[in-house]
């Protein structure tokens, strides 16, 4: 019809607005046919009216069942429609009424596979193929569902013959790409992915596939640039959930705390979400924060084992050891724990002093795991605290022989050394565990244990490297002024002495300070600080006898034999103050 030209030229010129608006008066003026039904569906089949569309090809069809052409559009009019039993009908019946209909076949082929019948997609890609063996598609197509099958190996041989015939079809790569890493061969995985990539760089299936594989990897850098890529393509939550996973397990916490935030206020029920948060903010040393959604977690999971064992975590580093046992006794204990959640339980019990709990349980969990060298150890660090020295040793060195370069055990078995006074052995390990491990704590130790070997010059120089490292260190400082004392370096040990006693007035600081005092001739000071000391601790014999000296150097003889006669009280046998007594009387 002369009529219909006009509309003709608009779809042509893609004016399917137009082209419907003037069909629509064309048979309000003219009455229906089958050609103005035929092309109104087509025009709203352009502008995605699929509704409007499927009515009119099922009125055509009402008229004539063997309109191929008809079939197919109302098949693509389901499909969009996402009723995929109904297009799969149609392009059956396409099929059966036009058995070389190519379009047909493709179309029902990726039907079939959404509906997870890929046998009969393979099937129907078969015909195909014999009908154009050089189109790549129906190689492509059965591919695709062989890897829905998960016949991996079979589908990378259609997929390869796909490529050969389109060789820059990047879909056929990230295809390829996947079936590779379900097969493990990652190496192949990659270059097919790069190449999708490389021939669609918007591809944001092959970008978020290459960052789960180098997430695999663990190479969690490269796994964010190319999740970032996706993410910004797409928006989707399954990139972002990729991202912000690699940025938590790539040390990225900043960035994964506010990606966690937005997943979150996204999925409020996601559990999993708020304890990835509050692992963050563990990272970021934001313990308060960490704390708060755990304590809610729980609060939702009364019996969650790992949510409570991460808060306790979180206790004993804020050193708030009562709660964490508090959560141990109430859920922890109660849920038939693993010998590593009983480790940490005697860990703590240790911290809180409680020796004889902590003792039990490493025994137990050494009953558990007798190769745990690390229980071993510990339990060797308890008997030593016990001067248990022969049980001591058997632990320690249990644990070294399971063990021998774990950088905890060879510290701790120097410390035993050095505590029962076989200072020629400690000094090998303290070098071996130094050796492992650039720890200032056991550079500290080792310097005092040189002090013990009369290496004063080897000692000064361990202690200034662990000052270089530590440079206010509460201990260190202490260590370091007794190392200057016994170098006999008293202003340098007194400038350490205070600034260690600034933090922690301890009784065996004050008394070093005090003696470095005396060795400086500065007795006023000196005896001050013994009176003060004496206060708290008036039957001490070595500062009753100290602050005798500092009173004999001030010429005041009747101070320093009250405090002889004190001490000659407690001890008569106290040769030194006996003597001192007779010089003074």
């Amino acid at each position: 019809m002369e009529i219909l030209d006009e509309v003709q030229n608009l779809i042509t010129d893609n004016e399917f607005a137009k082209a419907k608006h003037r069909l629509l008066q064309i048979m309000a003026e003219n009455g229906e046919n089958l050609e103005t039904i035929k092309l109104l569906g087509l025009v709203n089949v352009n502008l995605g009216c699929y509704e409007e569309a499927k009515k009119n090809f099922e009125e055509l069809l009402t008229k004539d069942m063997n309109d191929a052409t008809s079939w197919f559009y109302l098949g693509n009019c389901y499909d969009k429609l996402n009723d995929l039993q109904n297009a799969k009908n149609a392009y059956l019946k396409v099929i059966q009424l036009r058995e070389n209909y190519l379009d047909a076949y493709k179309s029902l082929c990726i039907i079939l596979v959404r509906l997870k019948e890929e046998d009969n997609a393979i099937i129907y890609a078969e015909k195909a193929k014999e009908i154009d063996s050089e189109d790549y598609t129906y190689d492509y197509l059965i591919g695709t569902a062989l890897v829905a099958q998960k016949k991996y190996q079979e589908s990378i041989q259609y997929l390869e013959h796909a490529l050969e015939l389109k060789p820059d079809h990047a879909q056929i790569y990230g295809n390829l790409g996947t079936a590779y890493l379900l097969i493990n061969n990652q190496a192949k995985a990659f270059e097919m992915y790069k190449k999708a990539i490389e021939l669609q760089p918007e591809n944001a299936d092959a970008l978020y596939n290459l960052a789960s594989l180098y997430q695999i990897q663990n190479n969690h850098s490269e796994a964010c640039i190319y999740f970032e890529k996706a993410y910004a393509l797409t928006n989707d939550e399954k990139s972002l959930v990729g991202l912000t996973l690699s940025e938590l397990k790539g040390g990225n916490f900043l960035k994964a705390i506010e990606h966690y935030k937005a997943l979150i206020v996204a999925h409020p029920e996601k559990d999993s979400y708020q304890y990835n948060l509050a692992t963050c903010y563990e990272q970021v040393r934001d313990y308060k924060s960490a704390i708060n959604i755990l304590k809610q977690l729980l609060t939702r999971n009364p019996k969650s084992v790992n949510m409570a064992q991460k808060l306790a975590s979180l206790y004993m580093e804020t050193k708030d050891l009562r709660s964490a046992k508090e959560l141990y006794d109430n859920i922890i204990l109660k849920n038939s724990p693993t010998a590593s959640v009983l480790y940490q339980y005697a860990i703590l019990s240790s911290q809180l002093y409680d020796t004889d709990t902590a003792e039990r349980i490493f025994k137990k969990v050494i009953g558990m795991n007798p190769d745990n060298a690390l229980a071993h150890k510990d339990l060797g660090v308890i008997y030593l605290n016990k001067r248990l020295f022969d049980y001591a040793e058997d632990e320690f060195k249990t644990a070294l022989k399971l063990a021998p370069d774990n950088f905890d055990i060879v510290f701790e078995y120097a410390n035993y050394l050095y505590s029962i006074t076989k200072y020629k052995e400690a000094d090998e390990y303290y070098k071996k565990a130094l050796s492992l491990q650039d720890d200032v704590i056991a550079k500290t130790l080792w310097s005092m244990n040189k002090i013990e070997l009369n290496e004063l010059d080897k000692a000064k120089e361990l202690i200034d490297a662990a000052l270089k490292q530590e440079p206010h260190h509460e201990y260190i400082q202490f260590m370091a002024g007794r190392i200057y004392f016994s170098l006999k370096e008293y202003e340098t040990a007194k400038r350490f002495l205070i600034h260690s006693i600034e933090q922690n007035p301890d009784i065996e600081s004050q008394n070093l300070l005090a003696l470095t005092y005396f060795g400086l001739e500065e007795y006023q000071n000196a005896v001050n600080i013994f009176e003060n000391l004496l206060q708290k601790n008036e039957k001490n014999i070595s500062l009753l006898y100290n602050a005798a000296q500092c009173y004999e150097k001030l010429n005041d003889n009747d101070k320093a034999l009250e405090k002889l006669y004190k001490l000659t009280d407690i001890f008569p046998e106290h040769e030194e103050a006996q003597e001192m007594i007779r010089r003074l009387s």
